[in-house]
């Protein structure tokens, strides 16, 4: 259009020509723009004198008209001028939406832009008017008019190039009169922004690598190994998380998919239809909260039976709820079936809006827990040979047709607010007949997933994906025997088997090998002997005071001392005697058995476990190797757990001291729970070290971990860490790696180059004043200045690559949370502390190999106290030997 090339159509320009001047027509019955002095303004009435300058005049930004020819002099002078708060004129956007959007504000200033270059001068402030009872919002002329003047300067460089912009599809094309020209040409081209849901980001990547269409993608597909899984995995991790495995929507089989026009099935999900289908569809406007018409399509008699429901306004919005519930109820046992979770949260919100007998409530309940999402069974499950997920693809795909053919989620808004500022009946039915028609479509849809997801075969030319992926290459492991007899023979050939079965009966030298390792020593030596003589007071059970010697028994307790040059072996065996009730015959003893193992043997195992990273088996083998203990695997897993039950109070009370500070580093990393997708969580300040288990990555556990901190929260860039309120310190040794990585990859990017030396010679002050001073606030304040200059440097910049534009909004974005060091006392600029104790946690895990959530929280228990003597400059045996439960006690 910016070309002079007409549009196919012209249906959307006249919408939105319709509602702009309804909407202006119905702002004039009400009020007046700018009050008694106020009178909006066309382009063409924009007076030409500087007569009246006094009077403020309003100037409708719809028909402003901007000059791109300007010689580079005139348009320099124009882009360098300032606002001026004494501009006579009002650049005012009348929006008929109850929500602003970014646009609204960039459409006022470049309404001023186009005053400036008219008058000469740049007003300092706009107008917005919005809503169905006007609201009004001033807008700042300065705080988008740089972004504004970029995108100018973009249209600009567009026109002088004289050849069209690269073709990308994108959301605004549902409501483009240039949207089935542009999406042929697409489609002629093999565009990968035919796929909807590939964000920016990932398209880049791919033409990094020379993918450029959906074709080429197609052959990046790899049929994945399918991997071996342990019997036990799901009683392993006790989480909800293993037993749906998640689906991702993989954008190499979609394109696979589309290349050779078949379905492709990752996996079969049987719906579960118990009642009376009901397809559903519900439309509403995003900007009122306001749900305007449902659909209702369903079987009865043999015949089809719809339904359609319509409130002209929010006041009838209560009615058609009203009839649309009395009409499921007369469904019988309805079951809806929507296309999305829209209809879902609908059920919900109007349950919440309006409130219903019990009877209803229950009902209401029923549909919403019977509901079934056909989204939920296609994403990450079965791809069509379409561009994406919507309903107008898929339903297009099996042959469904819409009578409107601009037909969009995105279109219907318009033709309601169409609808309601000109009260024209058409496009009323025309949005009853798509509702309706998208009912018809989710039905085609499920017959579709029926015969796909049935048992017998569907004729709909779909593709298995699990036969093209690659089965487990075996190395080791258990056999999956196709046969039983192979079981029977793989068992006869393991080592174990043949030396103790095999071997033991045709060799005496390993036949006296395998009987001595099968021997228990019964009459393993001890240091010292004790005899417990001593007699029972009276009877528990009858409190009679004679008893008989019954038998004599012995207990050995196993443990280690520690002398000044080294360890040595000790071992006790306690000698008793078991004694009977001369009256009701109760056996008892007076010897209370104590664990086989002392506490300094138990501290030993835990230190090996935990600061010398030593695995289960090896701590065992070790032990007895040295000391000569019958030390087995699962006793030494069994040390672990009671240490780590026993310290829970020490662990707490580091929690809360990380807490109750005035600093606190935090990062995460994956655990090693079997299954995946679980994670530990490090939390961490100058003295303290804290590692948390949690099932997954997201904010919750910063909520509790971190609930009343008010100190400086110093992290790396994830999104989750900007829940927590408090002020907050940015890792700039991330960044720093992330803009060197950039660099590795993008050499010849001047904007990043530029970008990269800015952050360079800024931080390089820093640090020096840092190592000069150290982390002083009244000697770091000085950089104040310059690091609020070089944000606002890298804001203005103009880029025009994807990697600069992505660390210009990072940096943007956390302008407030890069620099807070600079006004605190002892605040890093790094999170080097958190980096440190993760890096002790990734170095025990290679050693846990795989665990479940419980021993994950055990090392975590255990790794915190250790790693929080460390920084302590304690020794962790020391303290497990000391017996105490609080830090501070082994340094005294």
């Amino acid at each position: 259009m910016g070309a002079g090339e007409p549009a196919p159509r012209t249906f959307f320009t006249e919408i939105e020509a319709r509602i702009s001047s309804g909407y202006k027509a119905a702002l004039v019955q009400q009020t007046s723009i700018g009050g008694s002095a106020g009178q909006l303004l066309h382009w063409d009435q924009l007076p030409r004198d500087r007569d009246n300058e006094a009077i403020l005049r309003h100037i409708d930004c719809d028909t402003v008209v901007y000059d791109l020819e300007l010689s580079p002099r005139h348009h320099k002078a124009i882009t360098s001028q300032k606002p001026q708060a004494s501009a006579s004129y009002l650049p005012v956007v009348m929006s008929p939406w109850e929500k602003l959007s970014p646009s609204d504000s960039l459409l006022v200033c470049f309404g001023a832009l186009a005053l400036s270059q008219a008058t000469g001068i740049l007003p300092n402030a706009g107008l917005l008017v919005y809503g169905a009872s006007p609201r009004r919002r001033n807008v700042k002329i300065g705080d988008h008019l740089t972004q504004t003047r970029q995108i100018i300067e973009a249209i600009r460089a567009l026109r002088r190039e004289r050849k069209p912009p690269p073709l990308i599809l994108n959301r605004h094309c549902a409501i483009c009169d240039f949207q089935q020209r542009c999406r042929d040409l697409a489609i002629e081209r093999d565009e990968l922004s035919l796929m909807g849901s590939m964000t920016v980001k990932e398209r880049t990547k791919h033409a990094a690598k020379g993918v450029i269409t959906i074709t080429q993608l197609s052959y990046g597909y790899r049929p994945r190994r399918r991997k071996r899984t342990r019997p036990d995995a799901e009683r392993s991790a006790k989480t909800t998380k293993l037993a749906k495995p998640a689906f991702k929507n993989d954008h190499k089989l979609r394109a696979l998919a589309i290349k050779k026009r078949q379905i492709h099935v990752v996996a079969s999900t049987p719906m579960k239809l118990d009642g009376i289908p009901v397809f559903f569809d519900v439309e509403g406007t995003s900007d009122r909260d306001f749900y305007y018409l449902v659909g209702l399509r369903f079987e009865s008699g043999g015949k089809w039976v719809e339904r359609s429901f319509w409130a002209d306004d929010p006041d009838h919005e209560r009615l058609m709820w009203q009839n649309c519930l009395q009409a499921l109820k007369a469904v019988g046992e309805a079951q809806i079936i929507s296309y999305g979770a829209y209809e879902t949260r609908f059920l919900k919100r109007m349950k919440e809006r309006y409130i219903l007998p019990s009877g209803d409530m229950e009902i209401v309940d029923r549909i919403i827990a019977t509901s079934v999402n056909l989204v939920s069974h296609i994403y990450g499950r079965i791809y069509f040979p379409t561009y994406s997920n919507s309903l107008k693809e898929v339903g297009r795909y099996l042959g469904h047709k819409w009578t409107w053919p601009e037909a969009s989620g995105a279109a219907a808004p318009l033709l309601r607010r169409a609808w309601e500022l000109g009260a024209d009946n058409h496009f009323k039915l025309d949005l009853i007949d798509y509702n309706m028609e998208d009912c018809r479509a989710a039905a085609s849809v499920t017959n579709a997933l029926l015969r796909i997801n049935g048992d017998s075969k569907s004729n709909m030319n779909e593709v298995d994906v699990n036969s093209l992926e690659i089965g487990f290459q075996r190395t080791f492991g258990k056999l999956d025997s196709a046969l039983p007899e192979f079981e029977n023979i793989n068992n006869a050939a393991y080592w174990d088997y043949q030396r103790s079965k095999v071997y033991a009966r045709s060799d005496k030298v390993i036949r006296r090998i395998v009987q001595g390792s099968q021997r228990p020593n019964k009459n393993a030596s001890v240091e010292r002997e004790i005899a417990v003589s001593e007699l029972p007071e009276r009877c528990p059970r009858c409190d009679a005071t004679r008893f008989w010697t019954l038998r004599g028994g012995s207990h050995v307790v196993y443990d280690l001392k520690f002398t000044r040059r080294g360890i040595k072996r000790w071992a006790v065996r306690y000698r008793y005697n078991t004694y009977r009730c001369s009256t009701c015959r109760m056996e008892m003893t007076v010897y209370a058995r104590e664990s086989q193992f002392g506490a300094n043997l138990r501290a030993f195992i835990v230190y090996l476990l935990v600061e010398l990273r030593l695995s289960n088996q090896k701590a065992a083998d070790h032990s007895s190797a040295l000391f000569d203990i019958p030390l087995t695997k699962n006793h030494s897993t069994m040390i672990k757990k009671a240490a780590a039950e026993t310290y829970q109070p020490t662990y707490h009370s580091i929690l809360r001291e990380i807490a109750k500070g005035s600093l606190v580093h935090a990062d995460e990393t994956k655990g090693v729970v079997m299954g995946g997708g679980h994670y530990v969580w490090v939390f961490a300040n100058l003295t303290t070290v804290a590692y948390v288990y949690s099932e997954s990555r997201e904010s919750g556990i910063l909520d509790e971990v971190l609930d009343g901190f008010n100190g400086v929260l110093v992290s790396d860039f994830y999104a989750a860490y900007d829940s927590v309120p408090c002020a907050q310190q940015k890792c700039l040794i991330h960044l720093m790696r992330d803009i060197n990585e950039d660099l590795h990859k993008n050499p010849f990017d001047d904007e990043l180059k530029e970008m990269a030396r800015s952050f360079g010679a800024l931080l390089r002050e820093i640090v020096g004043t840092i190592d000069a001073y150290g982390l002083k606030a009244r000697h770091l304040g000085k950089h104040n200045r310059s690091a609020a200059r070089f944000i606002e440097q890298i804001s203005a910049m103009r880029c025009s690559t994807e990697a600069g534009l992505s660390l210009q909004k990072r940096i943007d974005k956390n302008r407030d949370k890069l620099f807070t060091f600079l006004n605190y006392d002892g605040v890093p600029w790094n999170n080097n502390n958190a980096e440190h104790a993760v890096k002790a946690f990734t170095r025990l895990r290679n050693v846990i190999n795989t665990s479940t959530p419980k021993g994950t929280r055990e090392f975590a228990t255990l790794l915190s106290i250790q790693q929080t003597l460390r920084y302590r400059g304690l020794g962790f045996l020391d303290f497990l030997r000391s017996g105490r439960l609080e830090i501070e006690a082994v340094r005294r």
